[in-house]
């Protein structure tokens, strides 16, 4: 039975019940988005390997990727446009490489979870939600449901910006999304200086941080703040919330 390395504990959309606490949500918007971060992380690496081999780098069948993660480590599929496999490649929890990447013979069927992953995939790319820019990347996960994923569709980063707006999140069941959320009203970039001490944003549809902040913060290696309308200024660092008393 696959496993995922890190699962998402439950559910993060826009908070509605005031039932959830701040403690709780926080803890569940950590859990999801270093978990985000583990797997894309992991294709990062399988993409940078990739780029670095004259022949992968020039297949104009790569369409895209799915990860799994089970024996502790991400293992990550390159799919073409028909979602079989093209290239295969263990990556550690770290983001390094396990064993080189794999160029198979010719396109592989993928295995059940495999498939409902790419399946998920498919379904949340052609779901009609908010976007920033045509470039995306795809992190799929298993949901707390059984039979249903979690697809984050994330704008694919250019030259150190990070892309918070346009960021998705899309619940899906075979081909049928039941669930989506936007993480921001418009389109947002934050160009952080290099000498930077964090990024900070004013965020109106949650009371506290959401996993793609934590997500964001993760990738640039960078503090976020976040500032909510309703409970105030929160710091995000190293994948952890805290509020902001001062």
């Amino acid at each position: 039975m696959l496993v995922s390395v890190l699962l998402i504990a439950g559910p993060a959309l826009a908070r509605d019940d005031s039932t959830i606490s701040d403690a709780d949500a926080n803890a569940t918007a950590e859990v999801s988005g270093r978990t985000i971060h583990t797997h894309y992380r992991a294709i990062e690496a399988v993409r940078a390997a990739m780029a670095a081999d004259p022949a992968m780098r020039a297949d104009d069948r790569v369409a895209g990727e799915i990860t799994l993660g089970y024996g502790g480590q991400i293992h990550v599929t390159v799919l073409d446009d028909a979602s079989a496999a093209l290239y295969r490649a263990p990556v550690s929890a770290e983001g390094v490489l396990n064993a080189p990447v794999e160029a198979l013979p010719e396109p592989a069927k993928l295995s059940p979870n495999e498939r409902a992953a790419a399946q998920a995939r498919t379904t949340a790319l052609g779901f009609e939600s908010p976007r920033c820019g045509e470039a995306y990347d795809t992190v799929v996960l298993p949901s707390s449901v059984e039979a249903q994923w979690v697809v984050f569709l994330i704008p694919r980063p250019s030259k150190g910006l990070v892309r918070l707006g346009g960021s998705n999140r899309v619940e899906t069941e075979g081909d049928v999304v039941t669930a989506w959320r936007p993480y921001t009203r418009s389109c947002i970039d934050l160009n952080p200086a290099p000498d930077s001490v964090g990024m900070i944003v004013t965020h109106l549809l949650d009371p506290t941080p959401t996993e793609i902040h934590v997500f964001w913060s993760l990738w640039k290696s960078k503090p976020f703040y976040v500032s909510t309308m309703e409970n105030g200024l929160w710091k995000i660092e190293d994948g952890r919330i805290s509020a902001v008393e001062d």
